[in-house]
């Protein structure tokens, strides 16, 4: 069994969610996916409550939204910020790209990132990418070489075995993609639910150590201005009276 932070990842499919019992479940949940929006309009009924409830039992969260290629990117990320507010979660934004919608690989590349560059202006991070090896390979490679700006994001990879058994890892990359901006593999659709209603769910596995998981969390913050205070405060104690 692996020993890198376990984690899991949620949507209306679960239901309703016991979080005392995500909080108390052995191996330790210490960080979820949740569902926020798809393209354009839909927002997940069950958003505010996992986002609410998950930040209650103190496991680091990251919103995700799944993006539809033939829709204007603006539209989406106006509804992704919109559902998810002011509190961006403990990890970056997450952008979903598992549908090609009949569209060419231009244009699948051009909507993510511009996705990507919107959530980074807004909250001063790089979204993390989830996907799969094959669909990037397919339909944004394509017959081509793999193009340089995979290399500017972390990514989150699905990657199962048959059996439904959580894939130990690691999972497959796309081409080019250094194993190194890796940052999560979803192991398995199939896992035992986790106080949820449905009879499946997802597990995820940072793929670093604990140590990496939690300072990660804190690179990718953006402090606020008293927290920037407090971190000067610390730094020079020649200042203080």
């Amino acid at each position: 069994m692996s020993t890198k932070p376990f984690g899991i990842d949620v949507s209306r499919w679960q239901g309703s969610i016991n979080w005392d019992a995500v909080a108390i479940y052995e191996p330790k949940v210490q960080f979820a996916g949740i569902r926020a929006t798809i393209s354009w309009a839909y927002m997940d009924g069950w958003f505010n409550r996992n986002w609410s409830e998950a930040h209650r039992i103190g496991i680091a969260r990251a919103a995700y939204h799944v993006v539809y290629p033939g829709v204007s990117a603006k539209q989406q990320m106006d509804n992704f910020l919109k559902v998810v507010g002011d509190d961006f979660g403990e990890l970056p934004l997450v952008l979903d790209i598992e549908l090609a919608h009949n569209q060419p690989a231009d244009e699948i590349a051009a909507v993510l990132l511009e996705c990507a560059a919107i959530v980074e202006n807004v909250t001063s991070q790089k979204p993390i990418f989830y996907s799969r090896a094959s669909f990037i390979d397919e339909h944004i490679t394509g017959k081509g070489h793999p193009p340089a700006w995979l290399n500017r994001f972390d990514w989150w990879i699905a990657h199962y075995l048959r059996s439904g058994e959580e894939h130990q890892g690691p999972p497959s990359l796309p081409k080019g993609l250094i194993r190194d901006r890796c940052l999560i593999h979803q192991t398995t659709p199939s896992g035992a639910p986790i106080g949820t209603q449905s009879k499946t769910m997802n597990y995820d596995r940072w793929q670093f150590d604990e140590a990496h998981f939690f300072a990660y969390q804190k690179d990718k913050k953006v402090l606020t201005l008293s927290e920037k205070v407090d971190l000067l405060w610390t730094a020079h104690p020649e200042i203080h009276p």
